[in-house]
């Protein structure tokens, strides 16, 4: 874990980024994917409003104004009561927007006490819930739990070698990685590296894969998840933006990227209309949102073909559609409109890069005195990668370039409460 992968970007051409010898040393290889990357320009946060003291301590959390800000955030709360949960119990907290938020609801019936999720907005204080039992949401929890994703080669004829590298569950905002495992399946030689942002790439070299053939990777983890933390990095809370200079060093993500074009001029077109005032990070990014959703439909067939099973690539660099494409069709998933809010964004002098976890592509963005910050959070996501440069970066690569299918792609979650 000590050595490095370094990436190296081609900044003039904007190539698709390159994977020198790392994982595999005996010949250097190119990367699938660029990597989505978001910075801000000019933001803060009001510490005594997101819960946090001048000196850096935890206070409680200002769960009103997060909920007022986020209305759609994803909570948890702990459900106890006296009497066991019932199947009726289940029906009420339903009502009121409330599921199990880590097993079946069967497995809940007769216990004493469970995790729901619940959204923000959904939340009262308790209201809704039966009489005899009694809720407080969760600030800090154990995240306990196993990923697993394989592929199958749709290569017809192959019979060669594989080399493939995939990331695995790595730490991120108010997400502290206490533990971590993985299996390979069929065995082959293999070795865990860290890059220069912190993504963990397991990479195994199979000397010999056949058409048809399965590779299975499961990882476990453990996570010590801090809300407060998590809160604090999140583009939504933000608060008006501090007259501060930018740091030398993220200036790069303010250029263009692999796939990532600030200069076109629907991003140039978008940037002008917010030029009169300096830019405020939460104010510029909803207002980014609200153009996505009305110029982009979600591309929900494609989102079910790759984790339907269906979905065949010879590079993953694939599932990035175009900007110019997604804008056109007015389509596109995650992998597409990420590259739209890099290339947006930069365009309004915020920088930014890409980033994801499991099931969902976003971005990241700087704000002068805070650092990065996500633009989607959420308690229970398994953070994957974040991107080293401008470039996206997708989160699995593999050579030869033989055609392969995801053919699973799934994780199991428990939540265990702490005392605060």
């Amino acid at each position: 874990m000590a050595d490095k992968m370094s990436i190296t970007m081609n900044k003039e051409s904007h190539a698709k980024p390159k994977l020198p010898a790392g994982c595999m040393q005996a010949r250097s290889r190119s990367f699938l994917h660029a990597v989505v990357w978001f910075s801000l320009a000019l933001c803060t946060v009001v510490l005594p409003d997101m819960g946090w003291t001048a000196a850096g301590e935890p206070r409680e959390i200002d769960w009103d104004r997060t909920i007022r800000l986020q209305p759609e955030l994803k909570l948890l709360v702990l459900v106890e009561g006296d009497e066991p949960i019932s199947l009726k119990d289940l029906a009420v907290l339903a009502d009121a927007g409330m599921v199990p938020a880590d097993r079946d609801p069967g497995l809940v019936v007769g216990l004493r006490s469970a995790v729901f999720a619940t959204r923000a907005k959904k939340w009262h204080h308790g209201a809704g819930l039966p009489a005899h039992l009694r809720g407080r949401l969760l600030s800090r929890f154990y995240m306990n739990g196993i990923y697993r994703v394989s592929f199958k080669v749709e290569e017809k004829g192959y019979l060669g070698p594989l080399s493939f590298e995939i990331t695995a569950p790595r730490e991120g905002f108010g997400r502290k990685l206490l533990h971590f495992e993985n299996v390979v399946r069929p065995q082959a030689p293999k070795e865990l590296r860290m890059d220069s942002a912190g993504n963990r790439w397991l990479c195994v070299e199979y000397p010999e894969v056949a058409y048809g053939k399965t590779i299975r990777f499961h990882f476990a983890f453990r996570y010590l998840v801090d809300m407060r933390e998590l809160l604090k990095h999140d583009v939504n809370l933000l608060d008006h933006p501090p007259d501060l200079a930018m740091p030398t060093d993220v200036l790069a993500f303010l250029k263009p990227g692999y796939k990532i074009n600030p200069k076109s001029p629907r991003a140039r077109s978008w940037a002008e209309r917010g030029r009169s005032t300096r830019p405020d990070c939460r104010k510029e990014y909803k207002r980014l949102t609200d153009f996505l959703k009305s110029s982009v439909t979600y591309d929900t067939p494609k989102r079910l073909r790759y984790f339907g099973g269906k979905a065949v690539y010879r590079d993953v660099d694939e599932m990035y559609q175009d900007m110019d494409i997604t804008l056109s069709r007015g389509v596109g998933a995650c992998p597409d409109t990420v590259l739209l809010e890099c290339a947006f964004l930069r365009a309004r002098g915020i920088p930014c890069k890409t980033a994801g976890r499991f099931g969902h592509f976003f971005s990241l963005v700087y704000v002068p005195g805070t650092g990065w910050v996500s633009t989607s959070v959420t308690p229970t996501g398994i953070p994957l990668i974040i991107s080293p440069g401008p470039d996206h970066l997708p989160y699995q690569n593999w050579t030869p370039r033989i055609a392969l299918r995801t053919s699973l792609w799934e994780a199991r979650i428990r939540i265990q409460p702490l005392e605060d």
